[in-house]
């Protein structure tokens, strides 16, 4: 029967399934997973569906092949960070107070470490992106993530002070939802976002700050969060170790 409009292949079905029992721990760390024919059989696939369906997984980081032995769950301290660029920022994920970074890690834990808040003069690239004047005041939101004690990502977001000022946005600990929670709360709900990504090499001081290889790569993130009058209400640039995550972006046609 032909797929209809909207409804996900096959693959990426199994994918997900496979995916949400490894998570579930039905599949721990270093378990083999059925035969492909197995799971040609128990979920009515072709055997190519299915070998796509575990491809995916692969690239994931979530599993690995061992040449005639089969599929493994990898352990989960190598898996890389899956980002669901458009999943994480939708609404009803912080809006329900949740944080957005809960989408990427899937059970594990990621920890913030040396959060920063102080209220600066903007500088002049920020001042631009946030439709200021040159050393307006903006309350800068500074820290590093760790998952699995290992240094993953560098975020700093800077929000206009007459949006932040009177807000948990200036206190370390920003609640339930995080920062978009506040700034609704504030009555400027972020309705849409804009990301732009570059891969480059690290400086020395993110070799140094995210634990690297001297000239490893790393993705630099400049994400900007606009309100219903389309003002930028926060502009939040992350430098990600690139070897830890893998970048994903669901979307219908």
């Amino acid at each position: 029967m032909p797929r209809k409009t909207g409804e996900p292949r096959k693959y990426i079905e199994i994918a997900d399934d496979l995916r949400r029992r490894i998570n579930g721990g039905e599949f721990p760390d270093g378990a083999k997973l059925p035969t492909e024919r197995g799971l040609a059989e128990s979920y009515s696939a072709a055997a190519g569906t299915v070998r796509q369906a575990l491809s995916a997984l692969r690239d994931e980081g979530i599993i690995d092949s061992r040449v005639g032995s089969g599929w493994f769950v990898l352990e989960r301290r190598q898996r890389p960070i899956v980002r669901n660029g458009i999943k994480r920022l939708l609404a009803e994920q912080w809006g329900s107070g949740k944080s957005i970074w809960d989408v990427d890690v899937e059970g594990r834990v990621l920890v913030p470490d040396g959060v920063r808040v102080e209220l600066i003069p903007a500088e002049p690239e920020v001042a631009a992106a946030l439709g200021l004047e040159d050393e307006e005041l903006v309350w800068r939101r500074d820290r590093r993530y760790f998952l699995d004690d290992v240094p993953v990502l560098r975020s700093i977001a800077h929000i206009p002070d007459d949006l932040a000022r009177g807000t948990r946005i200036t206190q370390v600990d920003t609640g339930p939802g995080g920062t978009y929670k506040q700034l609704e709360e504030a009555g400027h709900k972020p309705v849409r976002f804009q990301e732009d990504l570059r891969c480059r090499k690290a400086t020395a001081v993110e070799v140094e700050d995210l634990g690297l290889a001297a000239g490893a790569p790393v993705v630099e993130l400049v994400r900007y969060a606009f309100d219903a009058d389309d003002r930028v209400v926060e502009v939040n640039r992350m430098v990600l170790d690139a070897s830890r995550h893998v970048f994903r972006y669901e979307f219908s046609s």
